[in-house]
């Protein structure tokens, strides 16, 4: 055996490998985080008027599709806002993707983000209403983006999952995970209300529905094994197969030459009974082109 066959020496991945080593959800997520960032800057910050969610979005059920969209833009003028995502996405992701699996985080992450987009377009409603007693256009109309929401819900899984396990509240101080996740959301709680007494640009409102939909997902013992993204890859391959198929059987030259010689049959058939008289001019065309079609198949004999 060569050194080349050994197993330590390939460095294609196998696909026992990929059963064995799955490829990581959370690398894909902020490979695609990343990417839009990156598209969005080029475009000069226009993706969030696109596919950022607001009260607005709430009264046009076409961009309603914005309710996921949203989680997958940030702020291009504060770079921080998507490293520090990310960040916390990698640090608590890693352990939760191996708890669930690669395909049920990936569910969860995403619905995660729909909660909260849900959320996201009712808020702005209900607090215009309450204060305006009508949908203000200046209060609905904010768009609202980022993966926090789902980030949350992450991290708050991971505390569930995980409560004693020790991390670093902004890299210095440890505190057990579950006390890490109380006091965000004590923090998004009080933030929300406005008791701080001063305005911000953060979405608490999504934040607090990431966290409590990661929440009810562990004290429930909910799972979303029946929405299965490979049922789409199937039904593609399915349907690849099936034009692949059809096209064999659009180009199929031995069977027009059958139904020609099946034809020609009939038309003697009916010559031996009553006659070549009693033909049609279509059916003395058609018994022409088979004789002479079989002429040319003996002169190639």
């Amino acid at each position: 055996m060569g050194l080349n066959e050994r197993d330590y020496s390939r460095t294609e991945r196998t696909p026992w490998d990929r059963i064995e080593n799955p490829l990581s959800m959370i690398k894909v997520l902020i490979g695609i985080n990343v990417a839009v960032f990156l598209v969005d800057i080029v475009l000069g910050d226009h993706l969030i008027h696109w596919f950022g969610i607001s009260g607005q979005s709430l009264l046009r059920p076409w961009l309603w599709f914005q309710t996921l969209t949203y989680g997958f833009l940030h702020n291009t003028e504060d770079i921080l806002h998507i490293l520090f995502n990310m960040f916390l996405l990698f640090v608590f992701g890693r352990p939760v993707e191996q708890r669930l699996g690669g395909q049920e985080f990936l569910r969860f992450y995403l619905i995660a983000v729909i909660a909260g987009g849900i959320v996201g377009m009712l808020y702005p409603c209900a607090i215009s209403l309450f204060h305006t007693g009508q949908l203000s256009p200046e209060i609905i109309g904010v768009p609202t983006i980022g993966a926090s929401g789902a980030v949350i819900a992450v991290m708050v899984l991971f505390a569930c999952y995980f409560p004693h396990q020790e991390v670093l509240f902004m890299f210095v101080l440890p505190v057990k995970a579950w006390v890490l996740a109380t006091v965000l959301v004590l923090f998004d709680l009080i933030s929300a209300f406005g008791l701080f007494g001063s305005a911000s640009s953060t979405a608490f409102e999504v934040h607090l529905a990431g966290a409590l939909f990661g929440f009810l997902y562990y004290q429930l013992q909910w799972s979303f094994h029946w929405l299965d993204f490979r049922r789409f890859g199937e039904f593609r391959d399915e349907m690849r197969l099936k034009s692949r198929r059809a096209k064999l059987k659009l180009h199929d030259p031995d069977k027009k030459i059958r139904a020609e010689a099946e034809d020609a049959d009939r038309i003697l058939a009916k010559i031996h009974e009553s006659g070549e008289s009693s033909l049609t001019s279509s059916e003395r065309k058609t018994l022409e082109r088979y004789s002479r079609r079989q002429r040319q198949k003996r002169e190639l004999d």
